[in-house]
């Protein structure tokens, strides 16, 4: 399989064994260049998330990779983004996840809140990855002040779920959660736009 990466193309054989050191030379590279892994096209497909899962599962047959790294800056924005589309959408769902916990939570509401929770993790990450990263415009305080919260909301939730309080599941979300992120949708928006 042939790897390109920077205008350089190495070849690898299709082994698992020889995907340790080709991770290890995209990651070398990447770093060398100061840039940030966006993703890699496999083969014509995109694949941003578990890579070398996705490598594994196809090692028999990928013929090419291309490796796209870009610029600190240019994957902070698009981190925002990625962050203000999700939050976008998210609001909507949370309405109806509220209702529903006000009313009887079905199993499909409870898959919902489910995923409602790994979107607080995925922020929880994305505002830890803008805090290492000085390049960004929010400060310091502020992302550790957000990160608080949502680690002091998600562990209310934990324990309301454990209570079986569907009530105050619907309260914690209606009151905590929703408010902080219609204020992280303004903090991104004001990066979005600039």
């Amino acid at each position: 399989m042939q790897l390109n990466i920077f205008g350089q193309t190495f070849e690898y054989r299709n082994d698992r064994s020889e995907l340790e050191a080709m991770l290890q030379k995209i990651f070398a590279m990447v770093a060398e260049s100061d840039r940030q892994l966006s993703h890699l096209v496999i083969d014509g497909v995109e694949v941003y998330d578990e890579m070398e899962a996705y490598m594994e599962e196809r090692i028999d047959s990928i013929r090419t990779i291309d490796v796209v790294a870009v610029t600190i800056e240019e994957y902070i924005r698009d981190v925002f983004q990625t962050m203000h589309s999700y939050l976008t959408r998210a609001l909507p769902e949370i309405e109806r996840i509220i209702d529903e916990f006000y009313q009887t939570p079905s199993e499909h509401t409870w898959i919902r809140f489910e995923q409602m929770l790994e979107g607080i993790q995925w922020i929880n990450q994305v505002l830890y990855w803008l805090a290492e990263h000085p390049q960004h415009p929010f400060d310091r305080q502020a992302l550790a002040r957000i990160r608080e919260t949502l680690a002091e909301q998600l562990r209310q939730l934990l324990e309301a779920v454990e209570a079986g309080d569907s009530i105050l599941i619907a309260d914690l979300i209606q009151y905590e959660v929703k408010p902080l992120w219609k204020d992280i949708i303004e903090q991104v928006n004001v990066n979005v736009v600039n």
